[in-house]
């Protein structure tokens, strides 16, 4: 074995669930939010309990969290603002994100000895902005994700302190994040945390006199989507980044489920651990880019950091969701009676179906659905449905963590 550093591996979470299967999947730090002063606080989140108990859970794994504080804080929410650090400083988590510099101000001022990670809401895109942020305090820089692969070569090399990018997940349309779409269409402010993804949406033309009468703007089977963007992918060029001493490879994800979570963490351990044993190869990176397929996604990209014409970032043709497999269930008990394990279904699957079950830090296995027996009422059935506790015998006992998906037809 060699002695190359790899960078941390930080994976997102949304809830106390996800927050598990990050870490037993191969995360070296998980970031999360709470209920307010985030960008993504419309769904789900840690309350104060929920973030102790993930903290908690993660130190014993050796595992750090980071708490985003990266919303755009408004005048009459300072008050808030002082209560709600407060009571994060007798949590005390790893580090805190943060964009706002007024946010900075008042964290080093109520908890000097916390460490802060610059969000990449500050849109940091150069080495005089980086050393900035080290003179004031901060102990990491999640670069603008427009930043290009030899500019941060060079701001790599200036730097004084750690530099974080982004290497897999939801592009934006705006300068890194900077976006007022959604609030312009839904009333929902993204500087606050409250996105719609307006930019997802599908659009089409409406002439002024002509009312109700729509024309898509460019078309193809599946509708007009002139706002959309690829999904980041930087999978292939991971040994790129690691020869730089990039400090932490960030995945893009915190409204994503257990599924998504568990499967790109997955390929992106196994990507790197293959890089410190100098064994990543292309055939392993065709490999594992099938996996990462298998998730739900749009198409990839290696965005600005590595391309050398953008003309596919304004490609927005065919750029919806690809969703080649459904998220079948996921592990919940062991039934020793049916030699098998009890699954809480996500989604429906039947007889004769191939399930793919996904496990942390073993390749992917197919299983064939022989039988399934309902686990409460003991009957065998033919389908299992979202909800459903089912067992799948004679495959014998899988990992606690083990995530089922299935091919859709």
């Amino acid at each position: 074995m060699n002695n190359i550093k790899l960078p941390e591996l930080l994976v997102p979470a949304n809830n106390l669930n996800t927050l598990k299967y990050a870490i037993n999947y191969g995360a070296d730090a998980v970031y999360v939010g709470g209920k307010d002063f985030n960008l993504r606080s419309i769904r789900g989140n840690f309350s104060f309990n929920q973030l102790k108990q993930g903290i908690d859970y993660a130190r014993q794994r050796k595992v750090k969290v980071y708490f985003t504080l990266n919303s755009i804080v408004a005048e009459n929410q300072l008050d808030s603002l002082v209560n709600f650090i407060e009571q994060l400083k007798s949590i005390n988590p790893d580090a805190l994100i943060v964009a706002d510099t007024g946010v900075f101000a008042l964290v080093r001022k109520l908890w000097p000895e916390a460490l802060i990670h610059i969000s990449t809401q500050a849109n940091t895109s150069n080495s005089m902005a980086v050393n900035f942020w080290a003179r004031l305090g901060a102990k990491r820089i999640n670069m603008a994700r427009e930043v290009t692969f030899n500019d941060l070569k060079e701001i790599k090399g200036k730097a004084q302190i750690e530099i974080e990018v982004f290497a897999h997940g939801a592009l934006c349309i705006s300068y890194s994040g900077r976006c007022m779409l959604s609030k312009y269409m839904s009333g929902r402010d993204a500087n606050q945390g409250k996105c719609a993804h307006s930019c997802r949406w599908k659009y089409y033309l409406m002439e002024e006199e002509r009312p109700n009468l729509f024309f898509p703007v460019i078309s193809d089977h599946s509708g007009t989507y002139i706002y959309n963007s690829r999904d980041l992918c930087l999978l292939s060029r991971l040994k790129d980044l690691v020869n730089l001493k990039i400090d932490s490879l960030k995945i893009e994800g915190r409204m994503k489920t257990e599924n998504y979570v568990g499967q790109v963490t997955w390929v992106y351990r196994k990507a790197l651990d293959y890089i410190k044993d100098s064994k990543l190869d292309q055939e392993k990176i065709e490999y594992l880019i099938q996996q990462l397929d298998k998730a739900s996604h749009r198409n990839f990209t290696l965005g600005f950091m590595f391309l050398k014409e953008r003309q596919e970032l304004e490609d927005n043709d065919n750029v919806g969701y690809i969703k080649k497999y459904s998220f079948a269930g996921v592990y919940k008990d062991y039934s020793a009676h049916f030699n098998g394990p009890v699954i809480s279904v996500k989604n429906q699957f039947k007889l004769g179906q191939i399930l793919d079950i996904v496990q942390p830090f073993k390749d992917p296995v197919e299983v064939k659905v022989n039988r399934i027996i309902n686990d409460k009422a003991g009957q065998e059935i033919d389908c299992a449905n979202p909800n459903d506790e089912i067992v799948l015998p004679g495959i014998g006992n899988i990992d606690k963590y083990s995530l089922l998906r299935v091919k859709l037809v």
